[in-house]
């Protein structure tokens, strides 16, 4: 059965859920400890090599986060360790942290998905679906097609809505630079997000992908070197890097003796006092779509002026309802 959705309030708020950076061994886990032992050994790739420091302090440290974090997705939820989804979430950090090259913001999101569905409950999407608060109370596929409905609050299967068309449906969600918002009927549309060339206001309404909001107006994206909140701020899908004296726009998460992101990553000290990553983009206002969930370094996401208050960590964005914040290496719920 489809439902439709007449907003009466015109809030529709569509959370796209939190992250959590974690890992697992190359062929999967059987057990939460094998698990959090992999993610361990994944992350201290860079431990001893580039960064100078010790393993064992390192996996420790990881050790600790991992568990922490799986009890904070998994007490008074509907998730659960799901040893079958482990072996992806390993692969990816293995590959990312073993390498030479930055941790691009679209790795780091790469990971985050894969992390997210370690811990995947069994809600049903179809024609009674089950209740979820997240997509990952939701069975099935991980690759992000099931999502859960905020306004209904239960499992469906993602359906993108093109252009200006009606997104009243469950589990409809507009393409690209659009956003779902009552028309003056009250029935929600597909509607163009604001552009940085009409100088748009973003205090009613979301700037697209191609511009961010600063001081209430669409503007360029900052170009690399810039001054950025989130990753989304950043051209060319750069990375925010809250490592340094400012947030800047650069190719990503490096290492180097004696580097902030070493101690941080590593040993759990001197992490930025913020955000470790960058937090979601804000949601939009008069949809009430959620803000993006925070990166796996523990940002949370961000909210706006329209929407619930921030998770902790979060940038201030559009409006609509607060991300949820990050649970990777930086610590729970964004708290390094």
């Amino acid at each position: 059965m489809t439902t439709s959705k007449f907003s009466s309030a015109g809030l529709l708020p569509l959370l796209l859920s939190a992250v959590l950076g974690c890992s697992s061994g190359g062929g999967g886990s059987s057990t939460l400890s094998d698990f959090c032992k992999q993610w361990a050994d994944a992350y201290c790739q860079i431990a001893v090599n580039p960064c100078g420091l010790s393993m064992d302090t390192c996996t420790t440290y990881q050790t600790g986060r991992c568990m922490a974090n799986a009890s904070m997705y998994t007490t008074g939820s509907k998730r659960i360790f799901t040893p079958g989804n482990t072996g992806d979430c390993i692969n990816k950090i293995k590959s990312a942290y073993g390498s030479t090259n930055p941790i691009s913001s679209a790795t780091q999101a790469s990971i985050d998905l894969a992390c997210q569905y370690v811990f995947q409950g069994p809600g049903k999407t179809g024609t009674n679906p089950d209740s979820c608060t997240t997509q990952f109370d939701c069975a099935g596929s991980t690759n992000g097609s099931i999502i859960c409905d905020a306004t209904y609050h239960v499992c469906a299967s993602k359906t993108t809505v093109s252009g200006t068309g009606a997104c009243m449906n469950t589990g409809d969600v507009c393409s690209t630079n659009f956003y779902c918002a009552p028309n003056s009927q009250g029935l929600l549309n597909c509607t163009a997000e604001g552009t940085t060339g009409a100088g748009s206001a973003c205090t009613s309404a979301p700037c697209d992908s191609n511009s961010r909001c600063l001081s209430g107006t669409c503007m360029p994206l900052a170009q690399p070197g810039g001054s950025c909140s989130v990753d989304s701020d950043c051209m060319n899908k750069g990375f925010c890097d809250h490592y340094g004296s400012a947030p800047t726009c650069d190719d990503g998460l490096q290492f180097a003796k004696g580097s902030q992101t070493c101690t941080c990553i590593a040993e759990g000290m001197g992490c930025p006092s913020s955000t470790a990553g960058g937090g979601g983009q804000g949601g939009s206002t008069v949809s009430g779509t959620g803000g993006a969930a925070g990166g796996a370094n523990g940002a949370a996401g961000a909210t706006g002026t329209g929407g619930a208050a921030a998770g902790t960590g979060g940038s201030s964005g559009v409006a609509g309802s607060s991300g949820a914040a990050g649970a990777g290496v930086g610590g729970v719920g964004g708290a390094i």
